[in-house]
């Protein structure tokens, strides 16, 4: 596993890491978790994942808004578990940050109000320890000649490569915010990857369009499910 750095603010920030084929066992992927950590078991289950050789990707959002964000976070500090950062996760450095006065109000009315029944400085500890362990994008080598890559929600201009070299402050709205792509039903290719996977828009079903895989579902919501996908050279 390699990753390209950035430095930022006086503080490293893994920006892209990388990986190598996984040549002991399986890979997948989930949509925005949203701290329904019940369901993540469940689906596993199903699967019959074995996190001694199997692999969990997301893209993002292990928190807020379902019942166990703490736990879903958690996930972070397992060896067969890897993340990159989505919307909610900046809303919440935002408000430990204190960006602005309206950081916290923001955080608490998108699913973050949970922070108030913490301790927030033992939250704050672990939250940012957890970040750490959150890159802003990820590439999976599948085979010889395919790369699968993860952002919470667009690939900056659309062109992987922007992502080897530090990001303007519009280029990490895109990443962590954009939702450009699913409104215009934008089917132009990513350039410089084989496939991406998105989440931070909820989709009735897995939908592609281009080479962008969107598999946010709506965990948390009545009619919604964590889509837990597998990952495989063949990935359609």
């Amino acid at each position: 596993m390699h990753h390209l750095g950035v430095q930022r603010e006086g503080r490293m920030s893994i920006q892209l890491r990388t990986f190598g084929r996984n040549r002991r066992g399986r890979d997948f992927a989930i949509g925005d978790l949203h701290g329904c950590y019940q369901q993540l078991a469940e689906r596993l289950a199903e699967v019959q994942f074995d996190p001694g050789c199997d692999r969990l990707f997301s893209v993002g959002d292990l928190i807020d808004r379902g019942p166990d964000s703490l736990r879903c976070l958690q996930l972070v500090f397992e060896p067969w578990f890897f993340a990159v950062q989505g919307n909610h996760e900046q809303m919440m450095l935002a408000a430990f940050n204190h960006a602005s006065p309206g950081a916290l109000p923001l955080w608490c009315i998108n699913g973050g109000h949970w922070i108030l029944e913490q301790d927030w400085m033992q939250v704050e500890s672990f939250a940012r320890a957890a970040l750490e362990h959150m890159s802003r994008a990820m590439e999976i080598e599948l085979a010889a000649d395919v790369r699968l890559g993860l952002v919470h929600a667009e690939v900056p201009a659309g062109d992987w490569h922007c992502l080897h070299r530090p990001l303007s402050e519009h280029q990490l709205a895109q990443l962590w915010w954009a939702r450009e792509r699913l409104a215009r039903r934008d089917t132009s290719p990513v350039a410089h990857i084989d496939l991406v996977l998105v989440g931070h828009s909820i989709v009735a079903t897995p939908t592609r369009l281009g080479n962008t895989l969107f598999i946010d579902t709506g965990a948390f919501t009545p009619q919604g499910r964590l889509t837990l996908l597998p990952i495989s050279p063949t990935l359609p």
